[in-house]
Formats: C-alpha cells, sequence, structure tokens
C-alpha cells in the first residue's frame, strides 16, 4: 500500500510539473520596441544596438516596433535602423511613427523599399496580432489612419477571424485618442471583433490608458524624455492577463501592471461633432493637396497614386490613371496639359481630356509641392533641383540643382524673381529668366531643419517679403537683397497664411487659433512695436492650431482652415467670423477657386467639398 501511494504521488508530481509545463509555453512573451529616434551616430543610435544583442540573449520570441525609428525620417537614418533591426535573430514587425511620414526626404519611399508595406498582421497562439500606421504624412497635423487602412483593417479582421476564436491585439505609434483624428472610425472596426487591448508609442511613456473602454498600453521610448533611462517594453501574455514590463538594459525587468486579457468592451462617445456637409466627391483614399479645376471638370489625386478626372456636372469618371505611390503634388492645367509631379522624381504631362501621357521629366528628388504658372511657363522645386518648363511641350527651359531638402509650398513670382523654401533651412531667391541665384537665407540655425520655410506660400508687397515658419517667428525681408528687416515671435505663427485680394493685407495663423492681419504697406516704420500697433488679432475659437494650409481671400472672404476638418469664413472688410463650417474630422488641404469664383477645399480623409 505504501508502495502503491508512492507512485500515485509519483505520478502526481510528474503530472503537476508537466501541467505546470504546458501553462507557462502557453504564455507569450514578447519585446516592444518604439520611439527609437536614430540618427546616424547618436547616442539612440548605439543604445539600439545593445538592446539587440541583449534580445538576442533573451527567451523573447518576436519583435513588434511601433514609430518613431529616427529623428527626420532621412534615407541614412532609417537604413541605419534597418541594419541594426537586421541583426535580430527573431522576428519582428514594424510600422512607421510621425517621424517617417511627416518628414521623410523620400516621401516615404525608402521606408517601403526597406520594409515594404506599411502594415503587418500575423497569429500567435490564441491571438492575432495587426498594425497600421497614423501619419501625418508630409505635412504638420494630427494623427491620422488612411481611408485604405481603415479598409485593411477592416477586411483582414474579418477575413482572418472568421471561423476562429482568436482575440486581437492591435499596434500603431499613437494612441488611439483624439491624437488620431479619426480614432472613433478604427475604434468602430476593433468593436466588432474581441479586440483585447491597442498598444502604441509617441508618448516616450510607460503608461496604461483607456481607450473608450479599450485597454490601451503606451511603450517607453528607448530613451526617457529626462535621458536618464534606457530601457525597452517586455511583454508576457498569460491566460488570464497581459503583463508590462520595463527592462532596463543590463538590469533585471520591472513589472509595471497588466490588463485582463479577455476581449475589452469598446463604447465609442457620440458628441455630435458629425457634420451634415456632404463631400462633393469621397474618394476611396486620402487626398493630401487641393484640386484642379476647369470649366467642366475637377482633377484630383490620391494616396494610392491615382490620378482622377471627374465631370463636375454629372459626378462621373472621366478617366482614371493609376501610379505606383502616393501622390503630394498639387496637379495644374497650363493650356491643354494637366502637370503631375511624383514621388520618383518626374514631372508627367497628360491630356487633361483624354489622359494620355504626353510628355514626361526626370527631375531627380521627390516632387510633393505646389507648382506655379505664368505665360504658359510653369516652375516647381523637387528635393534636388528647381526646374522651369513649358509645359505645353514638355520641355526643360532651366534648371538649378541647389536645394538640398525638398519644398512643398507654392513659389512666389515676383518681377524677375522666384522665391521659395525648402526643408534645408533656406529661403531661396532666383532669376525667374535664367535660374541664377540671387540670394539665399536662412534663420542661423541650420543644424534644426525643422524650423525650415519648407512649407509655406511667401507673400510681398513691392519691396518686401513677408513669411512665417515653425520656429514661430514671423520674418519680414528685402526683396531685391534678401535681407532681415525684421523678426518677432510676438505671435506664435508657425505655416499658415496668406494675402488679401487687394494686396494691402497680410494673414496669418497663429498655434492659438487666431487670424493674423498687418499691412502690406512698404512705408510702414518696421519695429515691433509699431507691427504691434499696426495689427488686429481675430480669436477663431479653434483652439490650439497646426494645420498649414494656405489662408485664401476671394469676394471679401477670408477662408482659413483646421486640422480637425473645420473651415472658418471670415467678412475681410469688418474682420468678423461669418461662419464655422464642419465638413469632417481630419486636416483641411487648402483652398482653390474653380472658373465660376467657387470656393473648393479638399480633406486628407479624402473628400472633395465645394464650400460656397
Amino acid at each position: 500500500m505504501k508502495y502503491l501511494y508512492s507512485k500515485i504521488l509519483l505520478i502526481f508530481i510528474i503530472a503537476s510539473g508537466f501541467s505546470q509545463k504546458i501553462e507557462k509555453s502557453g504564455n507569450i512573451k514578447f519585446v516592444q520596441l518604439t520611439d527609437l529616434h536614430v540618427s546616424v551616430g547618436n547616442e539612440n543610435d548605439f543604445l539600439l544596438q545593445n538592446i539587440v544583442k541583449e534580445i538576442n540573449n533573451s527567451d523573447h520570441e518576436f519583435i513588434v516596433v511601433t514609430g518613431d525609428l529616427t529623428n527626420r525620417g532621412a534615407d541614412d537614418e532609417l537604413k541605419q535602423v534597418h541594419s541594426i533591426l537586421a541583426n535580430l535573430k527573431i522576428p519582428y514587425y514594424v510600422i512607421s511613427g510621425n517621424h517617417e511620414t511627416n518628414w521623410s526626404e523620400s516621401a516615404g519611399l525608402t521606408y517601403k523599399k526597406l520594409w515594404g508595406n506599411d502594415r503587418f498582421v500575423f497569429s500567435k497562439g490564441e491571438y492575432l496580432f495587426i498594425g497600421f500606421p497614423c501619419g501625418p504624412y508630409m505635412k504638420m497635423g494630427d494623427g491620422f489612419v488612411k481611408h485604405e487602412d481603415v479598409l485593411w483593417l477592416d477586411k483582414t479582421l474579418k477575413d482572418s477571424l472568421t471561423n476562429s476564436n482568436k482575440k486581437v491585439l492591435n499596434f500603431a505609434h499613437y494612441p488611439l485618442d483624439n491624437s488620431v483624428s479619426n480614432y472613433k472610425e478604427v475604434l468602430s472596426v476593433l468593436e466588432k471583433h474581441p479586440t483585447v487591448a491597442s498598444f502604441c508609442g509617441h508618448g516616450h511613456t510607460l503608461k496604461k490608458y483607456d481607450f473608450s473602454g479599450l485597454s490601451g498600453i503606451m511603450g517607453a521610448s528607448i530613451t526617457s524624455r529626462d535621458g536618464k533611462t534606457k530601457s525597452y517594453n517586455e511583454v508576457i501574455i498569460s491566460n488570464d492577463s497581459i503583463s508590462i514590463y520595463q527592462k532596463e538594459i543590463e538590469k533585471p525587468s520591472v513589472f509595471k501592471f497588466s490588463v485582463p486579457s479577455k476581449p475589452s468592451k469598446i463604447e465609442i462617445i457620440n458628441d455630435n461633432l458629425r457634420t451634415d456637409f456632404p463631400p462633393f466627391i469621397k474618394d476611396i483614399a486620402s487626398i493630401y493637396n487641393v484640386p484642379y479645376f476647369d470649366k467642366k471638370n475637377v482633377y484630383f489625386t490620391n494616396s494610392i497614386g491615382e490620378i482622377q478626372s471627374v465631370n463636375l456636372k454629372k459626378k462621373t469618371l472621366n478617366w482614371k490613371i493609376e501610379t505606383v505611390n502616393s501622390i503630394y503634388f498639387s496637379p495644374i492645367i497650363v493650356k491643354n496639359t494637366l502637370v503631375i509631379g511624383t514621388i520618383e522624381g518626374n514631372l508627367l504631362g497628360f491630356n487633361k481630356d483624354s489622359g494620355k501621357q504626353k510628355w514626361k521629366i526626370p527631375v531627380g528628388g521627390v516632387l510633393v509641392g505646389s507648382p506655379i504658372v505664368e505665360n504658359n511657363t510653369l516652375y516647381t522645386a523637387s528635393s534636388t533641383a528647381f526646374i522651369c518648363i513649358d509645359a505645353g511641350s514638355g520641355q526643360v527651359i532651366w534648371q538649378n540643382k541647389l536645394p538640398l531638402s525638398y519644398s512643398q509650398g507654392t513659389p512666389l513670382i515676383e518681377g524677375d524673381k522666384i522665391i521659395f523654401g525648402t526643408w534645408d533651412t533656406n529661403l531661396y531667391c532666383l532669376d525667374k529668366n535664367t535660374g541664377e541665384l540671387i540670394w539665399k537665407w536662412n534663420n542661423g540655425n541650420d543644424k534644426q531643419v525643422l524650423y525650415s520655410a519648407g512649407n509655406v506660400n511667401v507673400v510681398s508687397s513691392k519691396s518686401r517679403l513677408y513669411f512665417v515658419t515653425p520656429e514661430r517667428f514671423l520674418t519680414i525681408l528685402e526683396i531685391v537683397t534678401g535681407k532681415t528687416l525684421l523678426r518677432t515671435s510676438k505671435w506664435k505663427v508657425r505655416e499658415s497664411m496668406g494675402k488679401s485680394q487687394d494686396g494691402k493685407w497680410f494673414y496669418a495663423k497663429t498655434m492659438n487659433g487666431e487670424l493674423l492681419r498687418l499691412p502690406l504697406n512698404d512705408e510702414l516704420e518696421l519695429t515691433e512695436e509699431n507691427l504691434i500697433n499696426q495689427s488686429k488679432l481675430l480669436d477663431l475659437k479653434l483652439g490650439y492650431e497646426h494645420n498649414p494650409a494656405a489662408i485664401l481671400e476671394n469676394n471679401g472672404k477670408i477662408y482659413i482652415g483646421s486640422r480637425k476638418g473645420e473651415v472658418v469664413i471670415v467678412d475681410s472688410e469688418k474682420f468678423q467670423v461669418i461662419k464655422e463650417i464642419r465638413i469632417g474630422s481630419s486636416s483641411v488641404n487648402g483652398f482653390s477657386v474653380d472658373d465660376k469664383g467657387n470656393v473648393w477645399t479638399s480633406l486628407i480623409e479624402g473628400g472633395i467639398y465645394l464650400l460656397e
């Protein structure tokens, strides 16, 4: 009997050990890396290399990288991160952050070449892991999940979870709250499925969130904000919880918090902010520029590389051309030729009626700005050249190879000069007829490229040039020499500005959501005190604002766009708000006027709107 009891006890111990082993092996253990902010040779460059070595000596199964791999989205930075992560001995999955999408010198091409599509989906255990990017794309703005990515998320979840009991873990760079202008649209997709949690980065701090009932986990950046902590995030998924640990280099992991492993109950609050202002056209993808019009048709491009012509009266498609990559360049028509610039560095001319390609000019770099036309001659900047062409024939008149980065604004023609800014910290003035450099200006801080006048539409009086920059300065230059006449940080201006139709006023939007008006008067004594006395400031009730869309005045009305899909219309004479129209949830791209004097706008979410 004693022998039998001992045998039973031994079997029980073995069985218990085996069951514990099964339970332990059922756990999923992985690393979340986020906000790497690598520049070649900086501290984070070497830190990431050490993290990779440490992970290779651990028992983690895979890694998820949730964006901000680099500081500026520069090609050398992206290639450096790719080469470091290539040393990992376990699989890794990556999505971009705003530092890759907002300031990319290749407009996203280099990221795409290195990592392929900016999404991932895979299964592990009883979980489906899915990730997507949030932008913003090639201009300052809030996070926004592109319409085509929302459609992909919906279809992928539906297809992957059919006849499956798997639960969902979501990954994005931004938290799924007001940081993403269409977060409710994303949550409405996740709500349809057993979604357990959403992992994010962006905030640099390890923190637990509640995204409308969905468990949220923000990972810590590899270097803390104060620079004292060097760490990454470990995740262990067990039967009943998801546990988050902070792992400092060469130190034991420290448990921080856990969230339940059961699906969250997502409850999306209806804030009654939806608009009943319908789009004239709702596209299947995102739109990053303003459309162009002739008497009968509207021409526009989108984020999946389509160029379209639509009949204004019938709202029917005339023709569509499919290219490979996103188009940011603003379309323009010269005579019968529709001109488009691509991020592959080509200027393309199409017959506007048939869509048939007429010519192609390889400019080099990336073309993401807005061209200007004078007497059938088109001027525009890529990231490696400023070019002047005969738009009808596609013949190059002259080309200057001086830009060191891309340009997003519209050049200004003033007499025999053409002036434009780029993200290399410089504002350039060229001879309009020869392309020769007359002068160039920068703010004296050529190491901080993010302060550049790269996405502004400078305006002028007869002898003075006015512009604002992300440095939050208003700058006035002498046009002939480029000499600085005045710089002031009195108003928190950023990138959005414009000029009155009669040329008497300069407009700029502040980051407090105000409209600033200053006289464009060459006789005005340029002191900060005098400028303040001559200024007017109108509160647009927009709150914090960083939308870069140019300000338009048309027929006595001023049009200002916001980062949240609002358009404010101001009476230019009374300098009072007439009305605010909420037309969507994403950033306003800008404004254009058709042949009949109607004002149009477009939103990043893919809508084109007839305002008035």
